[in-house]
């Protein structure tokens, strides 16, 4: 996987974090430095940029700020487990619920298919 340059990073993650929305300076400001923060990792900026897709409070922007920094490591399985997890911290309740229940359920038709 290549590391992308600062501008290519925002450009993917403007285009997922907002897609076609006007960006107010407040948001771009932060948004610029969590792509830059992401160290250039494709994997990474999509992950973050999908969380942030539906957060549209500043302070929201500002907290996984602050997070990005803590899971960029240099072995890529622990920096994909920490992407992942960063992503799972910041879902709802109600969408934990959800993902667990699924995850839940994919196991028990697995199970039945080998029997």
């Amino acid at each position: 996987m290549d590391i992308m340059g600062l501008d290519e990073s925002w450009n993917l993650f403007k285009s997922v974090a907002f897609a076609n929305e006007a960006l107010s300076y407040e948001f771009e400001t932060i948004g610029k430095k969590i792509a830059e923060k992401c160290h250039g990792l494709p994997l990474t900026i999509a992950v973050v940029a999908g969380l942030l897709k539906f957060k549209r409070a500043i302070e929201d922007w500002e907290n996984v700020a602050k997070d990005v920094k803590s899971f960029v490591t240099n072995d890529p399985d622990e920096r994909c487990s920490r992407v992942l997890g960063l992503s799972y911290n910041h879902l709802t309740s109600d969408q934990k619920t959800c993902l667990l229940h699924s995850e839940f359920f994919q196991k028990i038709v697995r199970y039945q298919r080998r029997i």
